[in-house]
């Protein structure tokens, strides 16, 4: 045994809750003289030796890691994240895979996990922006905004992190395979759970601590009166952290916790500026540049078109054009992939 194992044994004590374990790794220099009868300080917790004996299960999980490239680190670590050290719940230890090490330029991007393809698309377009700025979006690899979060912010340098609420080798929900593997890969995939941990779900409202400490603030792109992002905006609250929130329509339950946040004390935010001004001060989005080249009609049809879906009548209407030119410009911008076509007659910028 080593320190290490003694803090991977720490952590999957029962009955100990994640405080205690903290408050244990600041009042012994060396956690392992907890696990040595006779060896350790008086003042040592009676019991602690006898709750923990399954030693072969930290060596089998240790060599199962190492088998898919992930490894384990200690809030001993000097890698161990800096923001999140400094909660006072923060995980003894964490299990990680990938390439990316979290400093202080994250922000976590949340949301419901039914949301809107609006919804959707404002998260991808957050995690693409933040990328290009540098800095890392995390988020906790659930179905709806965190997906899309993930998929836009490792289009940049800033990339991603994705925090589990289950063990590293398994991949929930398993629809996200191609992106798990990807953040695997250019990423960091971050876990408290040991192999094998399923996600259960009161891991869920766990792990989202993690989501909290890990960033300098949360942004809630759009959330239910029930949605669990509202979970992640209140312990960021409780860390002293930024908490954000995108507005949307009082008509729609979707946006209901989203406003209800931004009407208690969180800042309204209608685009990347205001985040970054507010979370990260000094840093600025790079000059944007046109990738795709659009005709003079293209671009006045463009323009028409937002975040949210919008009719072709509508788009007709306001575009002062005909029927049949907006129509075929509609297509044109399709084909360019900078406009979406939906079900109903609705587009929506990509």
């Amino acid at each position: 045994m080593d320190e290490k194992r003694a803090l991977i044994a720490l952590s999957r004590i029962r009955g100990l809750d994640r405080l205690a374990k903290r408050q244990l790794c600041e009042m012994f220099e060396n956690v392992e003289s907890l696990f040595k009868p006779g060896r350790g300080p008086a003042a040592a917790p009676a019991g602690i030796a006898a709750r923990f004996n399954d030693w072969k299960g930290i060596e089998r999980d240790l060599e199962s890691l190492e088998k898919i490239g992930a490894r384990v680190i200690t809030i001993r670590d000097d890698d161990y994240p800096e923001l999140l050290r400094h909660i006072p719940d923060a995980p003894v230890v964490l299990y990680q895979k990938g390439v990316l090490l979290p400093g202080p330029l994250a922000l976590a991007v949340v949301g419901s996990r039914k949301a809107s393809r609006e919804g959707m698309n404002l998260a991808r377009k957050a995690g693409e922006a933040l990328s290009s700025a540098g800095i890392t979006t995390v988020s906790g690899l659930a179905r709806g905004i965190d997906t899309s979060a993930h998929a836009g912010a490792l289009t940049g340098a800033g990339k991603t992190v994705a925090v589990l609420g289950c063990g590293l080798d398994i991949c929930y929900p398993p629809e996200n395979g191609i992106l798990f593997e990807k953040i695997g890969r250019e990423g960091l995939i971050l876990t408290e759970y040991g192999p094998g941990e399923p996600p259960v779900p009161r891991h869920f409202p766990e792990r989202n601590r993690i989501i909290a400490g890990l960033s300098r603030g949360v942004l809630v792109v759009e959330a239910s009166g029930r949605s669990g992002s509202l979970i992640t905006a209140r312990l960021a609250l409780d860390y002293g952290r930024e908490v954000m929130a995108v507005p949307g329509s009082v008509f729609r339950e979707g946006h209901a916790g989203s406003n209800r946040l931004i009407k208690e004390g969180a800042k309204l935010v209608d685009g990347i500026g205001d985040v970054l001004s507010t979370c990260f001060p000094g840093i600025s989005l790079p000059a944007k540049q046109e990738a795709v080249s659009l005709a003079d009609e293209e671009k006045k049809v463009y323009s028409l078109i937002g975040f949210e879906k919008v009719h072709a009548d509508e788009v007709i209407e306001r575009s002062d054009m005909d029927t049949r030119e907006v129509m075929s410009v509609l297509t044109r911008l399709t084909m360019k992939n900078v406009v979406e076509e939906m079900p109903g007659g609705f587009f929506i910028r990509r």
